[in-house]
């Protein structure tokens, strides 16, 4: 009887998993998006929009109905890193990776289609949707973090957008992300490079073992 009802629990567990899923367009070359990727400040304090090479990842977080603390930050060295930091604490599920990406010069678009989420919980509702890129051909953003150098650029944007429920027939049109409309260029900004993280791990060892000597 216990074998039943446990599989009976996994059985809807799976199907409640399997219909958790939701689809946007990641489009934002059409002239009726405010915002893009720029470099270093926004477009409105004379940033200028990013052409080149590129990685993103797609994160998303269900349930919440405004975007986190520390994610959506103003631009200012190193905060892309700050609010990636932030955006993995609030819970966020990583959907997918572009990487080696190339963007139109001086365009600041990303046209990369149909991205499908399977971890959206309803089904095809509103979710916060972050988006992560960084100006290199690293394969991932920890990868990006451990080859950064003095011209490593990287950012994230987070802001409430619907989805659609690819998995009912006929499929729906994916949502575009209209909800970035509301937010602000997607900053890039500079990143510590890998042996700013050494020192920085040494020198707090160092204090560490001031105080115990105190």
């Amino acid at each position: 009887m216990k074998r039943l009802a446990l599989t009976g629990i996994a059985t809807v567990a799976f199907a409640l998993g399997a219909f958790a899923q939701g689809s946007i367009n990641l489009d934002n070359s059409a002239s009726t998006f405010n915002y893009g990727v720029t470099v270093d400040q926004t477009s409105a304090n004379g940033g200028a929009y990013y052409g080149g090479t590129y990685g993103l990842e797609v994160w998303e977080l269900s349930g919440a109905t405004s975007v986190p603390a520390g994610i959506d930050i103003a631009a200012a060295p190193g905060s892309g890193a700050a609010a990636y930091s932030a955006m993995v604490a609030a819970g966020f599920k990583l959907e997918t990776t572009f990487a080696n990406k190339t963007m139109p010069s001086g365009s600041g678009t990303l046209v990369l289609g149909q991205v499908n989420m399977p971890d959206v919980t309803p089904a095809g509702s509103t979710v916060v949707l972050g988006l992560a890129a960084w100006n290199t051909s690293a394969a991932s953003w920890s990868a990006m973090l451990n080859g950064a150098n003095a011209n490593t650029r990287a950012g994230v944007i987070a802001f409430l957008n619907p989805t659609a429920n690819y998995t009912v027939t006929p499929a729906p049109t994916p949502a575009n992300i209209t909800g970035w409309n509301s937010a602000s260029d997607l900053v890039m900004t500079a990143v510590p490079e890998p042996g700013t993280f050494a020192l920085a791990g040494l020198g707090a060892a160092a204090l560490l073992i001031f105080r115990r000597r105190k």
